[in-house]
């Protein structure tokens, strides 16, 4: 079975439905942290494209943790991403990270940013529902 939940140092991802990866990050996450992060990110995209919920309110990302995110995730792993409690720089970042993924192949990688994790869970449903409607 495939793993559900990773706890390391302050932070943990879950794997809440087959395409929601919810991480949860607190304090400062150094670059080991954001391997271990983009490992699990990666090891859940064999399964398929997902939605990220990232929340970040309560935590910082060092430069060289920023950098091994920004060239080590691959667009393909998201479905699209939303990030709750992020402040001006972190939202400056995540659209960054957005901006490099649509520039890296992508033809569109839709980015959010809310305040609390409901507004992000109802952000996911939305997507959802826009995406059955292009294909349908």
């Amino acid at each position: 079975m495939q793993q559900q939940e990773w706890k390391f140092g302050a932070h943990q991802i879950r794997h809440e439905q087959q395409d929601v990866l919810v991480a949860v990050f607190s304090g400062m996450l150094n670059l080991d942290d954001m391997k271990r992060a983009v490992e699990i990110y990666s090891q859940v995209a064999k399964a398929g494209p997902y939605f990220m919920i990232a929340d970040i309110g309560n935590s910082q990302l060092q430069a060289e943790a920023r950098r091994y995110l920004s060239d080590n995730s691959k667009p393909e792993w998201f479905k699209g991403c939303v990030y709750v409690g992020a402040d001006m720089v972190q939202q400056t970042f995540g659209k960054v990270i957005s901006l490099g993924m649509f520039l890296t192949g992508k033809t569109e990688f839709k980015t959010e940013f809310v305040k609390t994790m409901d507004e992000a869970r109802a952000w996911v449903e939305q997507q959802r529902r826009a995406n059955v409607r292009k294909s349908g």
